[in-house]
């Protein structure tokens, strides 16, 4: 009788501690969670201010300001000049034929 009382006894201390074991386990990976979403959200918000300054920096504007300081090219306004170059539905490139004051200046 004693035995089984002691098993029963030991049976209910090992439920309890297994319990309270799961629930810090799943508090600890709620935490984990909580600090891994802040830190993807932090990251979203880096990317897009990145995303954007990259599209600042990269559009006809400055390309064409950059071309026509540093290498002395400017934008043609015959649109004959342009080319489109469709390489499937995804990809379609444009191809600008700048007009340079010198012949060299496509070879540097």
């Amino acid at each position: 009788m004693s035995k089984k009382i002691f098993f029963l006894i030991f049976l209910v201390f090992c439920i309890i501690f297994f319990h309270y074991q799961n629930k810090h386990t799943i508090l600890k990976h709620a935490r984990s969670n909580e600090r891994l979403l802040a830190d993807y959200n932090s990251q979203k918000s880096i990317n897009a201010i990145l995303t954007a300054e990259n599209n600042k920096l990269g559009s006809r504007a400055v390309i064409q300001r950059l071309s026509f300081e540093k290498l002395g090219m400017f934008y043609p306004e015959n649109p004959n000049n342009i080319f489109t170059i469709t390489m499937n539905k995804k990809n379609t490139f444009y191809l600008i034929d700048y007009i340079t004051p010198r012949a060299e200046a496509l070879t540097n």
